[in-house]
């Protein structure tokens, strides 16, 4: 079984991103490359490495195709999935993607009213109806704009409800569960919490 893995930062292009093993100390050192067109657009260049530093294996392919290791053509350890039929008409979104604000009963009965899921204007963007969704998006803004007005006119500062803040000893802040969302979530008590109207 592989080691797991952590990854640090967001896919941007000729941004490194670095890959941990957790268990080992290796690590693996990817580059997305910036080139839109031509034979080298959407390129991955990378190399994994021993704890020392070492390169072990050299990583190369392309972002939306797959990713292979050694010499070329070498040999695949990941591959994109095929897209998804109509995914022009979903913003080029993948399966994954199209599953990722996917709303049945089960999971609406066990969701905060604060579930992003739930935000009726992005619902009408999945749906297509633009008009709509820039409506909605402006009456959540601004109802934004109303509740931090009244919390500032009442000296109301805003307490996260699922996580606290955490300072290390560099002073980098970072944002860690308090472990009630789980909790919560086993017997739905959300309906129960006093929240402000989000949307």
């Amino acid at each position: 079984m592989s080691p797991p893995c952590t990854c640090r930062g967001a896919a941007r292009p000729s941004r490194l991103r670095r890959v941990l093993a957790d268990a080992g100390g290796g690590f693996a050192d990817a580059r997305l490359v910036a080139r839109y067109w031509g034979a080298g657009a959407n390129e991955v260049q990378g190399a994994v490495l021993s704890r020392s530093g070492a390169v072990v294996e050299r990583l190369a392919g392309k972002w939306h195709e797959g990713l292979h290791r050694g010499p070329p053509p070498g040999q695949c350890i990941w591959r994109a999935n095929p897209m998804p039929h109509d995914h022009e008409r979903n913003y080029g979104f993948t399966q994954f993607a199209l599953e990722l604000n996917e709303l049945t009963p089960e999971l609406r009965r066990v969701l905060p009213s604060t579930d992003t899921r739930l935000r009726p204007d992005q619902r009408y963007l999945e749906e297509g109806n633009v008009p709509a969704a820039e409506t909605q998006k402006r009456q959540i803004e601004q109802l934004q704009r109303d509740r931090r007005r009244v919390m500032e006119e009442n000296n109301i500062t805003h307490q996260a409800r699922f996580f606290r803040r955490l300072t290390d000893s560099n002073g980098k802040e970072s944002w860690v569960t308090n472990n009630t969302y789980w909790k919560l979530r086993l017997d739905p008590g959300f309906a129960h919490l006093d929240s402000a109207v989000l949307w």
